[in-house]
C-alpha cells in the first residue's frame, strides 16, 4: 500500500501560525469538549483552550431524578451526584489559572444543572468569584439551578408553585418585601443565594438566573446589562424584582418566568425590544414602553384587556403565545380574541395552539401583515384542520406555513381537541335552552373540509414555503397535507420532518405527498 505524499520541507502549517487569542475565538464556537479535544493535536495547541472566551455545559433533564433513591445520600462520604458537571466546569477554569495571565478575558459563562445540590453551592461560588474578579470587558451569565417544567399548571396535578406553595395564595409579601417565614428559612438551605458583588459588576451584559434567590443587596448597580431573564426565583419579593429591573438602564431584553410573588412591573423608563412574560400567574398589571418593542412571547392564561399596557405601540412584527391550561369558556374566548387583535399586525406568529378548541379560531381577527405563521400542537381532530383553514382565510399575506405537529396524549384528547362527546353533548344543550351563541358554537364546526372548502386566497397567490413537523401519517394528517399541498399552486418549497420508522413507511409516506404537490417545488424529506 503505497504512503502518503510527505510534506513539503518548506511548507507551514498556517493555521497553527495564528495567535492564539484567534485560534481561541475559533473554538470558542465549539462545544467545550470538542475545543477541548484540540490540546491534543500538538504541542503548539496545548494552552490554546485558556483562549477559549465561552465555557457552557449543562445536565440533562431527569439526570438527578434517581439521588434521593441513590447511595450518595446513604454513603458516608457525601459526594454530589453532579460530579461530571463540577468537574467539567472547575478543570475549565483550572486551565486559565495555570497560564498566570496569559489568556483572553473569559465573556461567558454557562451552566445548568438538572438539580443543584447545598453540596455543590461551595463550588458555584468558586466559580463566580473566579469569572466576576477577572472580567474586565464584557461578560455574559447564563446560570441554572433547576431544569424542568417552570408551571406546574401545564397538567392536572394541582397548581403548586416550585416553593411548594399554593399558586393562587399571595402573602403580605408578594409585592413589598422579601420577609422570610421559619419555612423559608429552612428550604433557604436548599436554594442557593447569588453573591452580592454579582449585582454591581460593571461588565455584565447578560443575566440569566433560574431557580435561585436573589437577594438583592442595598445598592445595585448594572450599567451594561442589556439581556435579563429571571426564571422561579426563590422567596424573592416583587419590589425585589421591580427594582433590579430599573437598575439597569440599558435593559433591552427582559424575560420573566414563573415569579408568582410578582403582581405589579412597570418598565417605562427604557425601551424594550424583547420582553417575554410565561406563566406569572399572580400578575395584575404590566406597564411597558412598546415603542420600539421588536419581540413579545406570552404564556399563561388568557390576559384580562388590563394585564398588558403597551404604551407607544406600533405593532410587534414577532409574536409567540402560548397558554398553560385547554380554554373553553366562553369569557375566555372573548379575552381571546381581544388579545389577538392587540397582536394583528404581526409579521411573524409562532401560536401554540395544543390547549385551543377549533371555537376560538371562529372570530379570528384579520393578520393582513403577517408572512409568516407557527403553528404548535396535537393535530388530532378534523376540527383542528377547520381551525387552520379558518386562520388561513384571515392571512391573505400568508408566505411561510409552518406546523409542528404534537403527539396527541391519549387520556384528554377531550381537552385539546373539538371532537369530544362532552362537547357535543354542552351544544346539543345550549341549543335546547336557546343559549348558543352563532359566534361562540358553529353549526358546521365538525363539517370535514374538501379541497375546494381549502382554497384560499394566500395559498393560490402567496405561500411560497410549507413545513411539517412530526409527519406519522394518519387519517388528520394526511387530510391537512393533501388540502395544503393541493391548493399551494405557487410553493416553492417543502419541507416535511417523518417519525422514525422503517425504510418502507417512510417512503410510503414521501411518495404519497409527493402524488399531492401539484406546484414544481424543492422538496426535502428528513
Amino acid at each position: 500500500m503505497a504512503s502518503s505524499t510527505p510534506p513539503a520541507p518548506g511548507s507551514r502549517d498556517r493555521l497553527s501560525d495564528l495567535p492564539d487569542f484567534l485560534l481561541g475565538h475559533v473554538l470558542s464556537f465549539l462545544p467545550n469538549k470538542e475545543a477541548g479535544r484540540a490540546a491534543g493535536l500538538s504541542r503548539r495547541w496545548r494552552d490554546i483552550f485558556c483562549n477559549v472566551h465561552t465555557i457552557s455545559f449543562a445536565e440533562s433533564q431527569g439526570e438527578r431524578a434517581d439521588d434521593w433513591s441513590s447511595d450518595c445520600y446513604e454513603a458516608e462520604e457525601k459526594k454530589s451526584g453532579s460530579a461530571v458537571l463540577l468537574d467539567d466546569v472547575c478543570s475549565a477554569l483550572l486551565c486559565r489559572r495555570r497560564t498566570a495571565g496569559q489568556h483572553v478575558p473569559l465573556r461567558s459563562l454557562r451552566f445548568a444543572f438538572d438539580s443543584c445540590h447545598h453540596w455543590d453551592f461551595v463550588h458555584v461560588d468558586q466559580w463566580l468569584s473566579y469569572v466576576l474578579r477577572h472580567s474586565n470587558q464584557e461578560l455574559h451569565l447564563d446560570l441554572g439551578f433547576q431544569i424542568g417544567d417552570i408551571c406546574r399548571r401545564k397538567d392536572n396535578e394541582g397548581n403548586h408553585d416550585h416553593d411548594g406553595r399554593e399558586e393562587g395564595v399571595v402573602d403580605s409579601g408578594t409585592d413589598n418585601s422579601d420577609q422570610e417565614d421559619e419555612c423559608d428559612k429552612m428550604s433557604r438551605l436548599w436554594t442557593y443565594v447569588l453573591p452580592r458583588r454579582l449585582f454591581t459588576c460593571t461588565v455584565i451584559r447578560t443575566l440569566c438566573v433560574a431557580s435561585c434567590r436573589l437577594k438583592l443587596p442595598a445598592a445595585v448597580n448594572l450599567p451594561l446589562l442589556e439581556t435579563l431573564s429571571i426564571t422561579a426565583p426563590h422567596y424573592d419579593g416583587g419590589r425585589s424584582i421591580q427594582r433590579l429591573i430599573s437598575s439597569c438602564p440599558r435593559l433591552i431584553d427582559l424575560t420573566l418566568e414563573a415569579i408568582y410573588r410578582l403582581k405589579r412591573v412597570s418598565v417605562l423608563d427604557k425601551r424594550l425590544r424583547r420582553f417575554a412574560l410565561r406563566c406569572c400567574h399572580n400578575l395584575k398589571s404590566v406597564d411597558i414602553d412598546a415603542s420600539e418593542l421588536r419581540s413579545l412571547d406570552y404564556c399563561g392564561t388568557v390576559p384580562a384587556e388590563s394585564l398588558l399596557s403597551l404604551h407607544g405601540l406600533r405593532g410587534v412584527p414577532s409574536c409567540t403565545v402560548d397558554f398553560c391550561i385547554a380554554l373553553s369558556q366562553e369569557a375566555e374566548f372573548t379575552r381571546f380574541r381581544g388579545f389577538m387583535e392587540k397582536i394583528s399586525d404581526a409579521k411573524y406568529l409562532h401560536l401554540h395552539n395544543r390547549s385551543l378548541e377549533s371555537m376560538f379560531f371562529l372570530g379570528f381577527p384579520s393578520f393582513s401583515s403577517l408572512t409568516r405563521l407557527v403553528l404548535q400542537g396535537p393535530l388530532d381532530s378534523c376540527g383542528i384542520v377547520v381551525s387552520v383553514g379558518r386562520i388561513l382565510e384571515q392571512t391573505p399575506n400568508l408566505e411561510i406555513l409552518s406546523l409542528c405537529m404534537e403527539e396527541r396524549v391519549k387520556d384528554t384528547q377531550d381537552q385539546y381537541g373539538t371532537m369530544g362527546e362532552e362537547y357535543e353533548d354542552d351544544v346539543v344543550e345550549k341549543e335546547k335552552d336557546g343559549e348558543s351563541d352563532d359566534l361562540f358554537v358553529a353549526p358546521d364546526e365538525f363539517t370535514v373540509p374538501d379541497e375546494a372548502s381549502f382554497s384560499m386566497p394566500c395559498l393560490r397567490h402567496r405561500v411560497n414555503e410549507i413545513n411539517m413537523v412530526h409527519y406519522v401519517g394518519d387519517e388528520t394528517q394526511r387530510m391537512m397535507a393533501r388540502l395544503l399541498f393541493r391548493n399551494a399552486l405557487v410553493l416553492e418549497r417543502m419541507c416535511v420532518v417523518l417519525v422514525k420508522g422503517t425504510f418502507e413507511l417512510q417512503s410510503k409516506l414521501k411518495n404519497e405527498i409527493d402524488s399531492w404537490v401539484v406546484a414544481d417545488v424543492e422538496k426535502i424529506f428528513l
